[in-house]
């Protein structure tokens, strides 16, 4: 049995389930990280990628580390990201911060 997702997690674990319902692709995964990037820390953020991906812990902590840094993506990656989440509530989860 997996543990529960925390409940200050669970909107944006469910937008990117719904966005990414084959799960989340090579091209789409470090613009996600950077995008999500300004809105999380980096724990929460990696938290998320381990509970949607189910990456180890430590690996997801260094991908959202490397999504600001050397695998910075260009606007375009990121508006692409954003068409997929804008569907499933990425409006809405921007204005609960």
């Amino acid at each position: 049995m997996s543990d529960p997702i925390p409940e200050h997690l669970e909107r944006t674990c469910t937008m990117l389930n719904k966005a990414f319902p084959a799960g989340i692709g090579k091209e789409e995964y470090y613009p996600l990280l950077a995008l999500l990037y300004e809105h999380l820390t980096d724990r929460n953020l990696a938290e998320v990628i381990v509970i949607v991906t189910g990456k180890d812990s430590a690996a997801a902590h260094n991908d959202v580390h490397r999504s600001v840094t050397t695998n910075r993506p260009g606007q375009e990656s990121l508006d692409l990201v954003i068409e997929k989440l804008m569907p499933h509530g990425y409006e809405a989860w921007l204005n609960e911060e």
